[in-house]
Parts: structure tokens; C-alpha cells; sequence
């Protein structure tokens, strides 16, 4: 199969697909733009939103971003103009895409399991935004859909590819800081995220599952370690005050056992309510002490200030999903955020041309089975919480069918 007879469904049309509710154009769409210059141009692109206003905003954002890089991808949409608007509708869509294909799930959290679910019963490979699932029972019932099917599925876990993050990986490795003791991660977003962006659905997730699992994964995948047990906090404020049902932030704090057998921690502190005037939308770093150094990553702080009478101050990150000019003369994205796109739709290609089978991408891509340490830290931090911050103990057995990554 020629890499441009790839279909795409992308299932949503918020921020992350084409930058709705900001000036930019997200990472989904520019990833199949970029996509369409060294491939061909899907044969097939579809969008399923939930609504004509939806629809009318990504159409609208993909237009500029065509004119912008010289592309011109287009989709077909559901709902499909003059159609009422339909939370369902990517049911249709799944019904009239042709075989193979694959689909980009950019929804809410708790909408994750059935749409992947749907997905995987109608033949279509799936990647699912983090997390994959807020409970483990519904990741391990895709998991299993997943390998009955032959299909391949996979988390969007872009933060593997950022190279600050594979230096990490490789300080670890190599032993240079020796066994590690304990890591700190501070990461939050403006409060217009869950305030404006998310405001339809934000009391169905909370900061730590939404955002902290990134980090949750990057341990995961630095170490390979296994999280023993879980405590965490979480604290109400600003949000509550101004009529939203969450957690201003929520802390975590897991042990973790390393193939070796020691043991080590990590404090994840997460918020959501940085003030919109900050120069990034998210403020991130990690830190990693071990016994003989320590590696500290200020990732929101990437050393490019960009400062104009429009915007103030910004803080830009040149390695998650910017645009650069090319040697053409023209406009190009690059960046971790397209890399992890762009993997998995080489990922799809390779298993549909039978290069490589699913099973062979479990020890070097965030696949639904690799993901589900991380599902599983989420799920025992969602009932810490529920228990006031009591320590929460993850079983062992639980753990025995997880694939080891490489």
C-alpha cells in the first residue's frame, strides 16, 4: 500500500486538531498537512465532530493552514452540511471510510473508551490522545480487542520524542546519575484551559489525569520501572469560585520498583490555574536526582523569547509543533508533536504492507498495552482522592501481562 492511499478519520475538532479557541492550528492538522508533503495526499480524510459550528471552524482553520504551508488537504465532515448536529456522528463516518484506515481520537477523556472501542470493531486502527482510558478494566478490555482484531493501537505520548526528554532516557541508561531516588515534576496550564476551553466537559477529568499522565508515561518509559502504590491530594479554589466543578490542582505522589528491585519516587504536582498572562501555555519541568548526579529539564523554558506589542512576552517551546521556513522558500512545521503523529500513521502503513505486526511495535511505541502503567496510576490516583489522600496500593498481579519496553 502507497503511503498516500492511507485514510484518515480524525474523530474531533477542538484545540489539539486545529487549534479552536486560539490564534494557532494545533498539532493534528498540521501533522496531516506535513504529512501530505512527503506522502501524497490521504486518498481519504474525514472529520467527525459534534457539531456544524464545529465543522465550520475547522474548515475555516484548515484553509489559512493550507494557504500557509502550500497544501491542499481537505476533508469530508460529519456532520455533513445541513445535517443536525449529531455527538454520534462518527459512526457514519466509520461506516462510509474505506479499508485501511486509521483514526485520531482527539475527545474528551471519558469518551475514550467507546469511541476507541467502536473503532477497533470497525477494523480501524486507532491512536487516542492520553490517557487512554481513566480506568483500568476499559483498558484492558481494548487491549484485548486490539490483539483479536490484529488491528494496532497506540497513545499519543509526544513528550517520548522530545529529545530532552531521550537525553533523560539516556542518563538513565547509561547509569551516569546512578540508581535514581526520587522525580520532580511541576507542570500547569492558564486557567482559561479549564475555564473556557474545556469548560463542557472539564468535571469529567481532573488536572493530574489530563495532563499529568504525561510525565506519569515519560517515567514509565525513562526507567521502566513498575508503580507500586499512590497517594494524592488535590485542591479546590479558583475554579469552584467561578462555577466549575474541579480541582484547581491535584498532587501525586508514587512509588515506583525498578527492574533491579529498588525503589524510588515521584511527586507530580499539577494545576491548572497559571495566570492566563503567563508567557506559555503550559509551564513544565522535571527533575531527577539520583545517587551519583541529577538531570534537571526546563521544558516550558527552551531558550527562545519572543517579545511584540501584540502577544507581550512568550516563552516558545521550537521543538513541540512550530512552524519553519524551508529550504523551498515556503513554510513547514516540525517539532515532537508532529514526529509522534507521524509515526503512527508510518506505524499503520508498515503493519497493512505486513513489514512489521503489532505485537513487534509493543517494546518501541506507546501502544495500548504500554499505556496501561500509566492507566493504572491514574485510576489509583482518582481513588486516593476519593479517599482524601490515602496511599493506595497498585497489585502486582495486576502487572503481569504488561509488555516490558525497551
Amino acid at each position: 500500500m502507497a503511503s498516500g492511499n492511507l485514510n484518515i478519520l480524525v474523530i474531533g475538532a477542538g484545540m489539539y486538531v486545529c487549534g479552536k479557541g486560539t490564534s494557532g492550528f494545533g498539532t493534528v492538522f498540521p501533522a496531516i498537512c506535513e504529512w501530505s508533503k512527503l506522502h501524497g495526499i490521504p486518498e481519504h480524510l474525514y472529520l467527525a465532530a459534534t457539531s456544524n459550528d464545529s465543522v465550520e471552524t475547522a474548515n475555516e482553520k484548515l484553509g489559512a493552514l493550507n494557504q500557509l504551508l502550500g497544501t491542499d488537504v481537505r476533508f469530508r465532515a460529519f456532520p455533513e452540511k445541513g445535517q443536525a448536529d449529531d455527538p454520534g456522528c462518527y459512526h457514519l463516518a466509520l461506516k462510509e471510510i474505506p479499508r485501511p484506515a486509521c483514526a485520531i481520537l482527539v475527545v474528551p477523556d471519558h469518551l475514550h473508551y467507546q469511541i476507541a472501542m467502536d473503532c477497533l470493531r470497525s477494523g480501524v486502527h486507532v491512536l487516542v490522545v492520553k490517557p487512554l482510558t481513566a480506568s483500568v478494566p476499559e483498558a484492558r478490555r481494548l487491549i484485548e480487542t486490539q490483539q483479536e482484531t490484529g488491528l494496532y493501537g497506540a497513545v499519543e505520548f509526544h513528550k517520548r520524542f522530545d529529545r530532552a526528554n531521550l537525553k533523560l532516557k539516556e542518563a538513565v541508561a547509561s547509569g551516569a546519575i546512578g540508581r535514581p531516588l526520587y522525580f520532580v515534576v511541576e507542570y500547569s496550564q492558564r486557567k482559561r484551559v479549564p475555564s473556557e476551553i474545556f469548560r463542557n466537559w472539564v468535571h469529567d477529568t481532573n488536572i493530574f489525569q489530563y495532563l499529568g499522565v504525561h510525565y506519569v508515561d515519560i517515567i514509565y518509559f525513562v526507567t521502566g520501572a513498575r508503580p507500586r502504590r499512590v497517594m494524592a491530594k488535590g485542591q479546590d479554589g479558583w475554579l469552584k469560585q467561578n462555577g466549575i466543578d474541579a480541582y484547581d490542582a491535584v498532587h501525586g505522589v508514587i512509588e515506583w520498583e525498578d527492574p533491579a528491585g529498588e525503589t524510588f519516587l515521584s511527586f507530580i504536582l499539577t494545576n491548572w490555574i497559571d495566570p492566563d498572562k503567563t508567557t506559555a501555555m503550559s509551564d513544565q519541568q522535571i527533575k531527577l536526582v539520583g545517587t551519583r548526579g541529577r538531570i534537571e529539564s526546563n521544558q516550558k523554558n527552551r531558550g527562545l523569547q519572543l517579545v511584540t506589542d501584540e502577544y507581550g512576552v512568550e516563552d516558545i517551546n521550537p521543538d513541540f509543533c512550530q512552524t519553519y521556513p524551508t529550504a523551498s522558500g515556503g513554510t513547514g512545521y516540525r517539532g515532537y508533536g508532529i514526529d509522534s503523529i507521524h509515526t503512527f500513521l508510518s506505524d499503520v502503513n508498515e503493519v497493512e504492507t505486513g513489514n512489521v505486526s503489532p505485537a513487534e511495535l509493543e517494546h518501541e511505541r506507546p501502544t495500548f498495552q504500554n499505556a496501561l502503567i500509566s492507566t493504572m496510576v491514574v485510576e489509583t490516583v482518582n481513588r486516593s482522592l476519593k479517599k482524601n489522600g490515602a496511599w493506595i496500593d497498585i497489585n502486582p498481579i495486576s502487572l503481569e501481562k504488561e509488555e516490558p519496553i525497551s
